[in-house]
């Protein structure tokens, strides 16, 4: 499935992540082929890593009673006039160089304002730290997650499989697997917090067959079994985390479906979709196309 048009506004979205290694290997995978063939994504991409470079290598001082007249001193002077804007909840003074500075220095003072932090708080950078993470400096609960989700993706492979052909097995499956409760909206809202966006209803020719409850590996999320008019099947997952390897190394693109930046996941006959709605994200499975998955994101969001 080829990218959209707007490939660089997309994967610009997903660079910081990228650097951090938190993309799935799918996305990991279809930023890498995007940078490949764009200078400039592939220079911003250069500029994360040179700022977390040199960040790595400084041995961060105490902090001078006189930082922000040094940073003051050390900003370009310019005859135009001054503007202040919001940028991250932090108001900052506009640049006449360009907002890709602005950014930049931004990006510089979180950097230090956080080193400086941890300077001044010898317990957070030492003991704290040793405290989550053996003597190799991996998190002993990352790779426990990391196990966890692996185990997941290969459920999520068998109910993939049986999915087509009984969707009522693969939905018991899932449910004895991961201790589902088959509610209603009022009790999705007592085990989960909030009320599912399927209460607001479907759009026309799907209808809802069963609202559940799951305690998954990731996070505890509600699922709903929707039915179009030719009595196929769609699953809707709506959960808290924003976790795209459910599905393992599957093929995956990014693509905007409605106003919603998504990650598509090859299944075969069918394809998955996540996307962020709202606070939470949604993954829906057995979805069509594409053309199906935004005709989804425009519903809820009017709902």
């Amino acid at each position: 499935m080829p990218m959209s048009s707007s490939d660089c506004n997309t994967v610009r979205s997903h660079l910081s992540a990228y650097h951090d290694g938190e993309l799935s290997a799918g996305q990991a995978a279809t930023v890498a082929k995007h940078i490949e063939s764009c200078e400039s994504c592939a220079a911003e991409l250069d500029a994360f890593e040179a700022i977390g470079s040199a960040f790595a290598q400084t041995q961060m001082p105490a902090k001078p009673s006189d930082l922000w007249q040094r940073i003051e001193r050390e900003l370009p002077t310019t005859a135009e006039p001054v503007t202040l804007s919001k940028r991250f909840g932090v108001w900052v003074r506009e640049s006449p160089y360009g907002a890709g500075l602005v950014s930049m220095a931004a990006s510089v003072l979180v950097l230090l304002g956080a080193g400086l932090w941890y300077g001044n708080n010898g317990d957070m950078a030492g003991g704290g730290a040793m405290a989550m993470h053996g003597s190799d400096g991996h998190s002993h609960d990352d790779e426990m997650s990391a196990k966890h989700m692996a185990e997941f993706a290969g459920v999520m492979t068998d109910y993939l499989q049986i999915l087509p052909s009984d969707p009522d097995a693969a939905e018991q499956m899932l449910l004895s697997k991961y201790n589902g409760e088959t509610v209603d909206s009022d009790g999705a809202v007592k085990l989960v917090g909030y009320r599912p966006i399927i209460s607001g209803g479907l759009p026309e020719g799907y209808s809802l067959a069963s609202t559940s409850v799951l305690k998954m590996p990731c996070c505890t999320c509600v699922k709903a079994v929707c039915k179009r008019s030719d009595g196929s099947t769609l699953v809707l997952f709506e959960h808290d985390d924003e976790e795209t390897a459910w599905f393992g190394d599957r093929p995956s693109t990014m693509a905007m479906c409605g106003d919603k930046d998504c990650c598509l996941v090859d299944l075969a006959s069918s394809i998955a979709a996540t996307w962020k709605q709202g606070t939470r994200s949604v993954t829906a499975v057995g979805v069509r196309d594409q053309e199906e998955v935004t005709t989804l994101v425009n519903w809820l969001d009017k709902s």
